[in-house]
Parts: structure tokens; sequence; C-alpha cells
């Protein structure tokens, strides 16, 4: 999978991010093409990605409008059951935040944002990784809709909020 500069990104370690600039360097003695990525969620980062192993680390376009509308659902919709214990539990999001897929991320947002609702709040580890999954969805909604990340950041929240809005009677 080739990119060009300018390509929203997604970096499954790193989250989301805009190639600017591919730039061949000399490395063992061999002349090696790297991807220069400004990262979103992280202003004034910079990370260089080998061009013969971007696939593989899992480097790939941002999604497409079309999965953003699918992935607003995803993390609108009912939440799975996370396992009790903590140590069980964080190991089920930190490998779905890892596998760079952002319908995994959107389902760890979801869940989480459901027991932080249903505990009233998160362990100190919990808080770190769901502001960890928020950072990396809201990411991708900026390189998608090429918008800053404070907005993508506040439209993740409100989706969020109007989903575990308690229903009123009427």
């Amino acid at each position: 999978m080739a990119f060009k500069t300018g390509d929203a990104v997604f970096h499954p370690v790193r989250g989301a991010g805009v190639v600017t600039g591919i730039k061949d360097r000399k490395r063992d003695g061999e002349k090696r093409r790297y991807y220069s990525i400004k990262l979103l969620g992280h202003p004034g980062t910079k990370v260089m990605v080998p061009a013969n192993t971007a696939e593989e680390i899992g480097l790939r376009h941002a999604m497409s409008q079309t999965k953003l509308k699918k992935m607003w659902r995803v993390l609108c919709g009912d939440p799975r059951k996370l396992p009790k214990d903590h140590k069980d539990r964080y190991a089920v999001i930190e490998e779905k935040l890892h596998t760079g897929d952002a319908f995994e991320v959107a389902e760890a947002v979801r869940d989480m944002a459901w027991r932080r609702k249903q505990e009233g709040k998160l362990t100190t580890r919990g808080k770190r990784i769901y502001e960890e999954a928020l950072m990396l969805l809201a990411g991708e909604v900026a390189a998608v809709q090429e918008i800053e990340m404070e907005e993508a950041e506040g439209q993740v929240y409100a989706r969020l909020q109007e989903r575990l809005a308690p229903v009123s009677a009427s």
C-alpha cells in the first residue's frame, strides 16, 4: 500500500496523522524510503515510518466517510459486557485499541464509557486507557473530516453523552 504526501493515515499505536513527506534516508549503508507523518493527536510530533514495513505494522489510510457513519453507529450501539476482573478487562480493551481498526477502537470507547457510567468512575489505569482510546478515535475523525482535534473530540464526546444520557419519561 503506497501513500503520498497529504494522505490522511492511521498508525495503530500512534493514531491518526497526515503524510507530510516521503524521504529517502541512508541507513546501514542502504537507501530506504520513509513516510514522514505529522500526528494529529500530538501537536509538533512527527514519526518516520519505513515504507517497506508500513503495511506490516498496520499503517493504513484513514477510513472513508461511509465507514465513519458506520463507526458512529458502533460508538452509539449497545455496549458489550466487559470482564469483571480489571486485568482481564484492560487486556481486552488494549487488544482492541492496538488492532488499528476504527470499529474496534469505537467499541472500546463505547464499552469503557458505559462502564464509567455504571461504576461512577474508572481506575487510574482505566482512565489512562479510556483517554488513549478517545484520542485514537478523535484522531481518526479529525483525519477523515479534515478538522482540528478539538472539534473531533467534541463530536465524539457529544455522541457519547447523547447515548449515555438517561431517558426521560414523557
